[in-house]
């Protein structure tokens, strides 16, 4: 598999040659049948120049002779705030070079080629009627995400068109936000202060300063905790130590979210409305076996410390569990020399019933019946 990568007037013509000739085959590109070798050609010159920039890319499969008999192409979103998108299209292969995984090599040379490009996300459109299509690109990775009804017209008939995207790999510390209302340009309704996905299931709450969000196994997130969890200064109190296994987070990650699903209720992780920057974990968990409670925990990066963020995240745990479990004490187990954690149940109005012996030590029993 080669890259053209400047104009090569030969090349072009060849690509261009074999392109046309699948559009008059009525072969689902986008493009008429009609359109013509210097048509196409011109489109190409075109997309060399931004292949010059490092935002497009042209592979070619040959023969040992040189004849080219596969094309596919990619180019980068020209939104500005776009640059990690861009497109597979023109995915053609000659009749007669079929079946032999030509299809197959174009698709991971142009998916390997966007990702050097800092591309972190390719995307792609098909007819929906091109069930092979569909099933090819499938097998490479991409997912559908969404569909145009009914936009593609061919004569009197109206088509959708699959809108796919396959993940090509994020640099380390990217935030991954998708809707949530974080960071530039986010919003909310009038009077909304909490979100639901497709199928109504809690997604994020906001309080005054904190945007409180369902857990996820994104990297992201299990980055943060391990971070948070694995930090010695965040783990002074805990005789168990820092975490110190960082694949050890998405699968308790895993476990909160499930919480959620189950029984409307959880841990969260807490962002930062103006970023989006994972400040920190907390909540309340439903009751666990051989318990009577409800567990109320927080954790928090440094330098979110001292900004009174666990009282907020605390009065929004109590407002949630008297919510969703009305009569049950809400308890927090602290251990007697974290008087940060102490300061904080004052503040939530908890109550010290006691000291309790655990597998690991002494804790002060916090509680509280929120009402």
């Amino acid at each position: 598999m080669t890259f053209v990568r400047k104009s090569d007037r030969t090349a072009l013509a060849a690509v261009a040659e074999l392109v046309v000739a699948a559009a008059a085959r009525g072969e689902a590109l986008g493009l008429s049948t009609e359109i013509t070798r210097p048509e196409y050609e011109n489109h190409l010159e075109k997309l060399m120049i931004d292949a010059e920039r490092g935002d497009a890319g042209l592979a070619v499969a040959q023969t040992d002779e040189g004849t080219i008999i596969g094309t596919a192409q990619w180019t980068r979103s020209p939104y500005p705030t776009r640059r990690v998108l861009a497109e597979l299209d023109r995915v053609v292969v000659a009749p007669e070079a079929r079946g032999a995984g030509i299809g197959t090599a174009l698709i991971e040379a142009i998916a390997a080629d966007a990702r050097a490009a800092s591309v972190e996300v390719l995307m792609l459109e098909v007819r929906g009627n091109n069930h092979a299509a569909i099933a090819l690109y499938e097998r490479h990775g991409f997912h559908r995400t969404g569909a145009l009804r009914n936009v593609v017209a061919v004569g009197a008939a109206r088509h959708d068109v699959i809108l796919m995207s396959r993940e090509l790999g994020r640099p380390k510390d990217t935030d991954l936000l998708g809707e949530l209302p974080a960071g530039l340009g986010a919003s909310l309704p009038r009077g909304v202060t909490r979100g639901v996905d497709s199928t109504g299931h809690p997604e994020w709450q906001r309080t005054e300063r904190l945007l409180l969000c369902v857990p996820t196994t994104d990297p992201d997130v299990a980055d943060a905790y391990f971070a948070i969890h694995g930090d010695p200064a965040t783990n002074v109190h805990n005789p168990a130590g820092a975490m110190v296994d960082p694949d050890a987070a998405a699968p308790v990650l895993e476990v909160w979210r499930q919480h959620w699903r189950s029984e409307g209720f959880g841990y969260w992780v807490v962002r930062s409305p103006q970023d989006g920057q994972v400040l920190g974990f907390g909540g309340v968990r439903p009751v666990a076996e051989d318990e009577d409670f409800l567990n109320l925990y927080y954790r928090f990066r440094p330098s979110a410390w001292g900004k009174g963020y666990a009282t907020e995240l605390g009065r929004a745990s109590l407002a949630l569990a008297a919510k969703m479990a009305p009569g049950v004490p809400v308890v927090a187990l602290i251990r007697p020399r974290n008087e940060p954690s102490i300061r904080v149940a004052q503040r939530l109005g908890m109550r010290l019933e006691g000291e309790v012996q655990r597998q690991l030590g002494i804790y002060l029993r916090y509680a509280i019946v929120p009402e």
